[in-house]
C-alpha cells in the first residue's frame, strides 16, 4: 500500500469505499481519472487481492438514513494498540456485518508540507509527545492524512459503525467520537449570539430614557438599533452553515468526496503531559524538588479534528475483499502477468485481467510444470492444451499457408515422444486424439489398461537374459510398492521367480495344466506373470510343485534334443527354482518365503490379458524412437478412443499399480535410448494427470526428470489434486518444479502450503501470496508461478482459455496473424 500511498498528493484524493448491497458488500476505490491514479488502483488491488475493475457510477449512497463523521475528541483517555500479530483485513469482515445500505468512506490525501504549514512536523512533535518508544504506525513512510465518514440505518448504527471501524484500524489510538453536519452546537451558538444581540439592541433602546441624563437618547436609541441590525450576522451565518453543512453532506452521498481538512493556525501547542500518560521521559522529568514546572497538558491536536493521520496500510480493509455472513461470494483479485509472458514465447494457458494471452517459456519447458486443483476445476483442460501446443509445435505449416512466422516454425523440435498418463476415461484419453484430427497427421494411441483385446506396453523387455529381465521389472515393482513394503527378502524372491518365468516358453504352464488333477480352472492365460503368480503359491502349492517339476522336466527335453528351446536360458530359468523349489526346502518354510511378494503378484494378476506376449505389443524403447505420441489410460475405457467396448474398468488398486510401473520402465527406456536428446533437439514430454496414482511412495522418477531428465530432453508435466495426497518427498519435488500452476483449493492447509511457495522469502507487498486467494479462486482461474530463462517472475492469475471449444483455431489463438498488442 506504501506505493499507493505516495501516488498521492496534497491536492490529489482517494476514497476506499465500502457499500452494502443486496447483493453483499461492495468495495470502491474513487479517484481521479487519471494515468498516474489508475496505476495506483492496480496497486492497491494487487495489495488487497481484489479483483480490479472499472465502474461507471457507484451505488446509491442515499438509502442510509442517518451519516457521520469521525473526530477526535479532546480530553479522552488514550489506549494504546500494537498492530503486531494483527489482520490488516479485518475490517473487511466486519464491514461484511453492515445493514443493507450502509457504507464506510475512508478519504485519503498525502500531508501538506509548505513552509508555513507543514503538517509532517506538527502531527510529528505532536504524537511523539503522547508514545513511549517514539514508534507509531502515523510516523511510517507515505502516511496520509484521512476522514472517515459513515451511513448507517440510525445514528447509534453509525456510531457503532465508526467506533467499529476505528477499533480495525489496528494501531489507532485515538480517542473519537461521531460528528454530523451541520452541527447542533454550531447552530445553537450562532443562534443564541443572535438572540443576545436583539435583547441587548432591545434592552438598550429601553433603557434609553433612563439613562438619558448621561446619554443623548438618540445616541443609545441609535446604538441599540445598529445592536440589533447586528443580530442578523449571525442568523446569516448559521444559515449558511447550515446550508454549507448540508451540502457537505450531500457530497459524500453523491460520491464526491471532498479532501480531507486542513487545520489553518499557525503555531499548535506541543503535549507536555507526564510519561505517566505515554510521553517519552526528559529533563523536566528529572527536574530538583520544588522547581518550576511546566503545566502538564494534551497541547493541541495538530490537524484538523476530522483528520487523522494513518499508516498506509491501517485503512486498507475498507478496500480488501470480505468474507464476513453478508458479504456475498469471494474472489480472488486480478494479479497482471509479467510482460515477459505477453510475449509470443511458449504455450498459451489463458487469459490475463486485460484479456491478453499468458504464455508460458517454451524454453523452459524442461524444469517442470506442477499443476494442483480439485476435481472439475479444469486441470486435465490445462494438461490437454499444453500436450496440443506440443502437437503443433511438431507439424508447422509450409511457409505458404502460415498466417504469422512462428505458425511455420518448431521451437522445440519437430522430433519429439509425448507420452500422457490419463486416469479418468477413455473418453478423456479420446480428446488428446481429437487434437492430433485437428492439427496434422500425426497420430495418438491409446492404452486401455482394462480392455483385453487392446494393444500392450511389453514391460519385460528391458534387458538380455532373463536375470536382468527379472531384476529390472522387480524394480519397477519396488517402486510403485516402495522399499517398505518389498523388502530385501521379498526382492530376492520376486527375482527368482521371474527369472524362472521369463526364462521358459509360457506353454510350459499349460503343460503342467494339463497334466495335474488338481489344476487351476478356469486355466489362466498363460503369461510369465501367470508362471509367477503359480510359483508364488497363487494355485496352491502342490500345483506350484508340480509347475517346478514340470519346468526341470522341459530343460531335461531340450538337453536330450526331444524338444527346441535355448538351453541356456532355460539353464538360467530353473536356476530361479532354488530359493523356492530346492531339493532342501520344505513346504512351510516356502510359504513364509512367498507371503509378502505373492500379495503384490495377485494385484498384477487382476489385469491377466496385460501380461500376454500376443497381439499388439509395443516397448517403450520402440515407442521413444519412433517419436510416438501416447495415452496410457487407467480408467474406464471408451470405444471413442478405440477400445474393444466401453466402461471396462480395472480396480484402483491395479490401475495405480500398473501406472507407476509403466511410469518407472518409461524412465529405464528413456535413460537407455535417449541420452543426448537435448543437444539434437529432440524430447521426451511426460504428461500425468494424476500423480498420487503413477508415484505414490517413492519420488525417484519425479526428482529425476527434474533433475538429471533435461540432458535426455525430458519435459515433465504432472498435476494432481492437493499436495497432501502426495508422500512428503513427492510433493517437495512437485514444488521444486520451475512452473506451478494452482486452482482453487478447499483445504485451508493446503492453501497455505500453496501461498507459501508462491511468496517464496516476501515478507510484505504484492509479492506476499495469501492462503485466502488460493482458496477464492474462480472457476478456471489460476494462479501461476513461473520462470523466463530461469529467472522466477511475480505470481500471477490466469483464466484457463476453452481452447476445445474451437480446436480449429488453436494455431491463430496461439500465434494471431496480426501482431498482438
Amino acid at each position: 500500500m506504501r506505493s499507493f500511498a505516495s501516488s498521492l498528493s496534497p491536492r490529489t484524493a482517494a476514497t476506499f469505499l465500502a457499500v452494502m448491497t443486496t447483493e453483499g458488500l461492495e468495495n470502491y476505490l474513487v479517484t481521479p481519472d487519471t494515468d498516474s491514479m489508475n496505476k495506483a488502483a492496480l496497486s492497491a488491488a494487487h495489495a488487497v487481492t481484489g479483483k480490479l475493475a472499472y465502474a461507471e457510477e457507484l451505488p446509491d449512497l442515499h438509502d442510509a438514513s442517518a451519516m457521520g463523521h469521525l473526530f477526535f475528541r479532546p480530553g479522552g483517555t488514550r489506549a494504546s494498540t500494537t498492530q503486531t500479530g494483527k489482520d490488516p483485513f479485518s475490517m473487511a469482515a466486519s464491514l461484511a456485518d453492515m445493514p443493507t445500505g450502509s457504507w464506510v468512506a475512508i478519504t485519503m490525501r498525502a500531508p501538506h508540507r509548505g513552509l508555513v504549514r507543514h503538517e509532517d512536523r506538527a502531527w510529528d512533535r505532536w504524537i511523539k509527545g503522547r508514545i513511549v518508544g517514539g514508534t507509531h504506525h502515523s510516523l511510517e513512510p507515505n502516511g496520509v492524512i484521512a476522514h472517515v465518514a459513515a451511513a448507517s440505518t440510525s445514528r447509534t448504527s453509525v456510531d457503532s459503525l465508526l467506533r467499529q471501524v476505528a477499533g480495525d484500524m489496528h494501531g489507532f489510538d485515538l480517542e473519537t467520537r461521531n460528528v454530523s453536519f451541520p452541527r447542533r452546537w454550531v447552530i445553537a451558538q450562532l443562534l443564541a449570539a443572535a438572540v443576545a444581540l436583539l435583547v441587548a439592541g432591545i434592552s438598550t433602546r429601553i433603557a434609553a430614557p433612563a439613562i438619558s441624563t448621561a446619554i443623548p437618547p438618540d445616541v443609545t436609541t441609535q446604538v441599540g438599533t445598529a445592536v440589533m441590525i447586528l443580530a442578523v450576522a449571525p442568523v446569516l451565518a448559521m444559515l449558511a452553515y447550515i446550508v454549507w453543512g448540508r451540502r457537505y453532506q450531500a457530497r459524500f452521498r453523491e460520491g464526491r468526496f471532498p479532501l480531507p481538512r486542513r487545520r489553518w493556525a499557525l503555531r499548535t501547542k506541543p503535549p507536555t503531559q507526564g510519561n505517566d500518560v505515554g510521553r517519552a521521559e526528559s529533563a523536566d522529568d528529572f527536574s530538583t524538588p520544588g522547581a518550576k514546572k511546566r503545566n502538564a497538558g494534551p497541547g493541541d491536536y495538530p490537524l484538523d479534528r476530522g483528520s487523522f493521520k494513518l499508516g498506509a496500510l491501517l485503512p486498507v480493509g475498507a478496500l480488501a475483499p470480505a468474507s464476513g455472513s453478508a458479504s456475498g461470494t469471494s474472489e480472488t483479485g486480478d494479479r497482471h502477468a509479467p510482460a515477459p509472458l505477453l510475449r509470443r514465447i511458449g504455450p498459451v494457458i489463458g487469459l490475463d485481467a486485460l484479456g491478453q494471452m499468458v504464455r508460458l517459456s517454451a524454453r523452459d519447458l524442461w524444469a517442470g510444470i506442477a499443476v494442483f486443483g480439485k476435481p472439475r476445476s479444469g486441470k486435465s483442460y490445462l494438461l490437454r492444451s499444453l500436450f496440443a501446443f506440443l502437437m503443433m509445435d511438431q507439424q508447422p505449416l509450409p511457409r505458404g499457408e502460415s498466417e504469422s512466422v512462428e505458425q511455420s516454425e518448431s521451437m522445440l523440435g519437430e522430433q519429439g515422444a509425448i507420452i500422457a498418463f490419463e486416469s479418468k476415461s477413455g473418453q478423456d484419453a479420446a480428446e488428446y486424439q481429437a487434437w492430433a484430427k485437428t492439427l496434422g497427421k500425426k497420430k495418438v494411441h491409446v492404452f486401455d489398461l482394462a480392455d483385453p483385446d487392446g494393444a500392450r506396453i511389453d514391460m519385460f523387455s528391458t534387458g538380455a537374459a532373463p536375470t536382468d529381465r527379472a531384476a529390472k521389472f522387480v524394480d519397477t515393482m519396488i517402486y510403485h510398492w516402495g522399499p517398505e513394503s518389498i523388502g530385501a527378502a521379498s526382492a530376492k524372491t520376486l527375482r527368482g521367480v521371474f527369472t524362472t518365468a521369463l526364462g521358459i516358453p509360457t506353454a510350459v504352464l499349460e503343460d503342467a495344466i494339463a497334466t495335474h488333477p488338481d489344476a487351476p480352472m478356469p486355466a489362466p492365460v498363460a503369461t510369465p506373470m501367470s508362471i509367477a503368480h503359480a510359483l508364488l503359491g497363487g494355485y496352491g502349492d502342490e500345483f506350484g510343485v508340480h509347475l517346478a517339476e514340470t519346468i526341470r522336466r522341459h530343460l531335461s527335453d531340450v538337453k536330450a534334443g526331444r524338444t527346441g528351446g535355448d538351453r541356456e536360458t532355460i539353464e538360467i530359468a530353473v536356476g530361479g527354482l532354488s530359493e523356492l523349489y530346492g531339493p532342501t526346502v520344505k513346504p512351510a518354510a516356502r510359504i513364509g518365503l512367498q507371503k509378502a511378494p505373492s500379495s503384490k503378484v495377485e494385484v498384477l494378476m487382476l489385469a491377466p490379458h496385460w501380461w500376454r506376449t500376443d497381439g499388439r505389443v509395443a516397448s517403450f524403447a520402440e515407442i521413444l524412437r519412433r517419436h510416438l505420441r501416447i495415452v496410457i489410460n487407467s480408467g474406464a475405457t471408451s470405444t471413442a478412443s478405440g477400445a474393444s467396448d466401453d466402461n471396462l474398468r480395472l480396480p484402483a488398486a491395479v490401475g495405480d499399480a500398473l501406472s507407476g510401473m509403466l511410469l518407472y520402465s518409461l524412465r529405464e527406456a528413456t535413460q537407455d535410448v535417449c541420452a543426448g536428446w537435448e543437444d539434437q533437439g529432440r524430447y521426451v514430454a511426460i504428461i500425468s494427470d494424476e500423480l498420487s496414482r503413477v508415484a505414490k511412495n517413492s519420488p525417484d522418477v519425479i526428482e529425476w526428470t527434474r533433475m538429471q531428465g533435461r540432458s535426455f530432453g525430458v519435459i515433465p508435466i504432472f498435476a494432481t489434486q492437493e499436495p497432501e495426497q502426495l508422500s512428503e518427498d513427492v510433493r517437495r519435488t512437485m514444488f521444486s518444479l520451475s512452473t506451478v500452476i494452482s486452482y482453487a483449493q478447499e483445504n485451508s492447509d493446503v492453501a497455505s502450503q500453496i501461498a507459501k511457495d508462491f511468496t517464496g522469502g516476501a515478507t510484505e507487498g504484492f509479492e506476499v501470496v495469501h492462503p485466502k486467494e488460493v482458496m477464492d479462486l474462480a472457476r478456471y482461474m489460476t494462479l501461476v508461478r513461473t520462470v523466463v530463462d530461469q529467472q522466477r517472475l511475480n505470481v500471477f492469475t490466469a483464466k484457463i482459455h476453452p481452447f476445445e471449444d474451437d480446436r480449429d483455431a488453436f494455431r491463430d489463438t496461439v500465434y494471431p496473424p496480426e501482431t498482438e498488442q
